[in-house]
């Protein structure tokens, strides 16, 4: 039972690093922009000085927020996303410092595509062990829930919009990238959905409880 639970958690973890990585990628896409909450966190950290991880952490913790008051399914793999995430976001960016952002909208935009894909991935790596959903995640279903006739796509597309809103208005980049980004990324998750062969829905993710209940065969 342990040793299972130690491959989820290194399995999660491992995604997680991998979505720091994407996260990267966002950030090195420069003016061409990023997708919506890397904007928040970059237009966040430029109002207030602080690093990009930072800023990421701080957005996460707002969310965790609004999803407990929300009712909303947290699990280790929750707040293991809120923590790591920023971290890794942090040591990707400090080490590949030596490669100034991209300057050329085309090619901003196409390191912004691949680093929305690298996210894809790490997205599907985080879920596979069903230790819990990330705050984004969460949030998107209890807001869901609040509108059960409005079709889930419209829901998230509203929230991507909302908060890409915030983050150009605190100074983050609005370009093709982000815009391309906006467009494609549902398309580009569910691709790498099927390279993969993970069907997202029937995950049954678990709540810190039911963690512990499992793993102390109660």
């Amino acid at each position: 039972m342990y040793k299972q639970y130690i491959k989820r958690f290194v399995l999660c973890i491992l995604g997680l690093m991998l979505y720091g990585a994407g996260s990267m990628l966002g950030v090195k896409a420069g003016a061409a922009g990023t997708n919506s909450w890397n904007s928040l966190a970059i237009g966040i950290g430029s109002m207030a000085g602080i690093s990009y991880g930072t800023a990421t952490f701080l957005i996460s913790l707002l969310v965790i927020a609004v999803d407990i008051i929300g009712k909303g399914k947290l699990g280790f793999g929750t707040f293991l996303n809120m923590l790591l995430i920023p971290i890794f976001s942090d040591i990707f960016i400090a080490a590949m410092s030596f490669i100034p952002n991209a300057q050329n909208p085309i090619t901003g935009a196409i390191i912004s595509l691949l680093g929305q894909t690298v996210v894809s991935f790490a997205t599907v790596l985080y879920m596979l062990p069903a230790l819990g959903a990330g705050p984004r995640d969460t949030l998107l279903v209890i807001i869901g829930k609040k509108f059960p006739k409005v079709p889930i796509g419209t829901v998230k597309l509203c929230i991507e919009l909302a908060v890409l809103l915030i983050g150009v208005l605190l100074g983050a980049p609005l370009g093709l990238g982000t815009v391309l980004v906006l467009v494609l990324q549902a398309s580009i998750f569910q691709l790498v959905c099927r390279l993969c062969r993970f069907e997202p829905r029937s995950i049954v993710q678990e709540n810190v409880l039911d963690t512990v209940k499992i793993m102390s065969g109660r």
